[in-house]
């Protein structure tokens, strides 16, 4: 195995336990924990289609999700594609509510900063 190849290897292992790690913390309802994997200006495009913008806004709907009912939902990858320059990562796959009955795809970029992989944009499309 080439040391490229070995090296993505561990950098997308390093993405699926980040991802792993921000279920649980949805399922735990700990939104500093799903917020540690977010960039400053994450944009996030919900499954029906809403915009947020900026890590701030995102902290308060999330707030506001665990304070109603809160959601119970799961992010799964069915692939993790390192670039080439090492700094940037798309993952996608399918997402799903064990509390309600939606479902769909989603496609995220993460950017490597300082050694840690952070969330730029994550795109959600439901498909009920």
């Amino acid at each position: 195995m080439s040391s490229v190849s070995f090296f993505k290897r561990q950098e997308e292992e390093a993405i699926r336990l980040s991802r792993m790690d921000s279920n649980m913390a949805i399922s735990n309802q700990d939104v500093a924990g799903v917020a540690k994997y977010w960039m400053d200006d994450i944009i996030v495009i919900s499954g029906e289609g809403g915009q947020y913008s900026g890590k701030a806004k995102l902290l308060k709907t999330w707030k506001e999700m665990f304070a109603g009912k809160p959601p119970l939902f799961e992010r799964i990858p069915s692939s993790i594609v390192i670039g080439d320059s090492g700094i940037l990562a798309w993952e996608t796959g399918a997402w799903n509510y064990k509390t309600e009955a939606f479902r769909g795809n989603y496609s995220a970029m993460w950017r490597k900063i300082d050694g840690v992989w952070l969330t730029q944009s994550e795109l959600f499309v439901s498909l009920d």
